[in-house]
């Protein structure tokens, strides 16, 4: 499965992820310098949604692992552009 794409906004506080040309959800810092995880999408039984965790890098490994249950639980696959 390909990577997630993230894009930064101007503050570089929030960052949203792509897969493809689809935002599938986000990380964002808090003002305790955690950071918030959260998938744009309707979650299988068991999944999750979201999370707080104490490093960006930790928020990301999340969110991609949160999408990639979606996906599996969906019957689908991804495809990377091109």
């Amino acid at each position: 499965m390909p990577d997630l794409a993230y894009k930064a906004n101007t503050a570089k506080t929030m960052q949203a992820a792509y897969s493809n040309a689809v935002r599938i959800g986000y990380i964002d810092r808090s003002d305790d310098d955690r950071w918030l995880w959260s998938l744009n999408t309707i979650q299988p039984k068991g999944g999750r949604a979201s999370g707080i965790e104490e490093t960006e890098a930790s928020a990301k490994s999340a969110l991609e692992d949160a999408w990639r249950a979606w996906v599996r639980a969906a019957g689908l696959m991804e495809k990377a552009d091109g």
